[in-house]
């Protein structure tokens, strides 16, 4: 009896871990789309071009992507709390060698370490709330961890152009690479990685102590899942192109649109953030307390997306500020209760011992399609030239917006073929 009363209630302690690591995700979306906002600057610093500028954006995503196997094997080893601390100390280092880079080419290396060094978040902090919070909880965790990634979203929109304005670009990534120094420092000292205080709570949270090793066996079963796949599918098709459009062109994309200046095309693309912050917290509310159906609500939630996809890409021409202002708002918020119900239920189909296996190698595929997509994008806009240093509207279709439809349109075709799988399949997952 005295058990049940004690796992009743959980240390205080992991709000403090909570804040600490959400803190440090502030800065993880904050790089995400930094670029986009500062993209005229560096193309006048480094008398570059798009395709470098691309290439140049990209790096965050594919060091971010390729290290989340490796990432989520060390969450399960080491502990969230010495992941989330040195991986950010690695992004401190990235954040000055971006702000001191001498060409283009060095900025492609202090952003690819950016990308390496908050690649180290998200994994580790959904295996340590996985330890500190109920499963009926997570949702709802999950869904107010990435409203506090995207806080960091909106700041490098509007905020990061003022403080380019104002500072400078260089100065403003140096400030930032003080503060991630002190959120390192703060991750290393304040966050435990596991409830000393309490037992588990039964079958719901993962033996706090345990640091296994996974298997090799353990990967390839989890490799070998439908399941698996399906998963990694949806989190590819729905993010590679909302990444791309969120973290390098909206707002190059605004301003050739609707023929704003920089400040105020990146006040409208602050929108999607919003609409993400939104959109997560009260999409895990529901998904926990009302609506159950995870799988239903991803089905609805990404028929709304390739909705939103078919406008840019087909009448984007007839937007005017204020439809563009309700479209961005509307694809954050669809974005925002997408990905929480997604890692919630990848949360609920995956035992808590390979929980950060499992989400490590689920994780590169929402990155990867950016990494590609931003490259690739960015030699097609180049195609076209400039007018008074802005690329005209005719680049941003021919490089980006009908590809995005139709992978959009791709995305909902598959996973309606595929949700069989997810509703019916055993769960492989769980070891």
């Amino acid at each position: 009896m005295s058990h049940v009363k004690k796992s009743q209630f959980r240390d205080p302690h992991r709000w403090v871990v909570f804040g600490v690591i959400s803190s440090v995700y502030f800065l993880v979306f904050f790089h995400r789309v930094s670029t986009s906002v500062i993209a005229p600057n560096l193309l006048a610093t480094f008398h570059t071009n798009a395709t470098a500028l691309g290439f140049m954006s990209s790096m965050y995503f594919y060091l971010y992507a390729l290290e989340q196997p490796l990432v989520g094997h060390l969450s399960d080893v080491l502990g969230p709390r010495k992941v989330v601390g040195f991986w950010s100390l690695v992004a401190t280092i990235g954040c000055v060698l971006f702000g001191l880079a001498p060409t283009v080419g060095w900025a492609a290396i202090g952003r690819g370490l950016i990308g390496f060094g908050v690649g180290g978040v998200y994994v580790p902090a959904m295996k340590s709330f996985a330890q500190w919070f109920r499963e009926k909880e997570f949702a709802t965790m999950t869904g107010l961890f990435l409203a506090s990634g995207n806080l960091g979203a909106i700041v490098a929109t509007t905020p990061l152009a003022w403080m380019a304005s104002v500072w400078g670009w260089r100065s403003s990534f140096l400030i930032i690479g003080s503060i991630t120094l002190m959120l390192a420092l703060a991750t290393l000292v304040f966050v435990r990685d596991h409830d000393t205080v309490i037992a588990p709570l039964s079958k719901e949270a993962p033996i706090p102590n345990s640091r296994s090793v996974p298997s090799r066996g353990s990967v390839l079963r989890v490799l070998s899942s439908m399941r698996f796949w399906v998963l990694a599918a949806l989190f590819l098709g729905f993010f590679g192109p909302y990444f791309t459009f969120q973290g390098l062109w909206a707002t190059p994309f605004i301003i050739s649109i609707l023929n704003l200046d920089a400040l105020r095309a990146s006040g409208l693309n602050m929108l999607i953030p919003v609409g993400f912050i939104l959109g997560a917290p009260l999409s895990g509310w529901l998904a926990d307390r009302i609506l159950h159906s995870k799988v239903d609500i991803l089905l609805c939630l990404l028929a709304l997306m390739t909705g939103i996809w078919a406008i840019l890409a087909l009448g984007f021409h007839t937007l005017s500020t204020r439809g563009m202002m309700v479209l961005l708002l509307a694809m954050g918020g669809i974005a925002g209760g997408f990905a929480t119900n997604l890692w919630a239920l990848v949360r609920e189909t995956t035992s808590g011992s390979i929980l950060g296996l499992t989400s490590g190698l689920l994780n590169p595929f929402p990155l990867l399609g950016p990494a590609i997509l931003q490259g690739w994008t960015g030699a097609i806009v180049n195609r076209v030239d400039r007018v008074n240093g802005i690329y005209p509207p005719a680049a941003y279709k021919n490089a980006y917006l009908s590809p995005a439809y139709l992978m959009g349109f791709f995305t909902l075709t598959h996973t309606i073929l595929s949700s069989y799988f997810i509703h019916h399949a055993k769960k492989i997952l769980i070891i």
